[in-house]
């Protein structure tokens, strides 16, 4: 079982469930505890992997999923969205990685430099 998503509101996970439904896949809500907050939380998870990537494709970047859901369930997958691209330009402007690119440019360069 992989856990897709979790939502503090039970109409909003279980409405994202059924749109994940209708567009083929094997989807349910649990109840998953409660949030540091007091919320509830609900989880919207799939028994395989290979739907757990649909899933994902369909919540993360599918314009098609985001033309057939109700405007309030809209503004939710905008802030998962918005969330998801934070932390990947979060991750690929970190120190490290700078450092890693930093010394990728100088090997190509030097490598051009020698003719290597």
């Amino acid at each position: 079982m992989y856990a897709l998503i979790d939502l503090y509101d039970e109409n909003q996970a279980e409405y994202l469930n059924s749109v994940l439904r209708r567009h083929g896949l094997d989807s349910f809500v649990l109840k998953t505890g409660i949030s540091p907050q007091g919320a509830q939380v609900f989880s919207i998870s799939c028994f395989n992997a290979s739907e757990l990537k649909t899933a994902r494709h369909l919540i993360y970047s599918c314009q098609h999923f985001i033309g057939d859901i109700h405007p309030e369930a809209f503004a939710t997958i905008r802030e998962i969205r918005y969330q998801n691209n934070k932390t990947f330009l979060r991750l690929i402007t970190s120190k490290p990685m700078m450092a890693l690119s930093f010394l990728a440019i100088t090997a190509a360069l030097v490598g051009y430099a020698l003719g290597i």
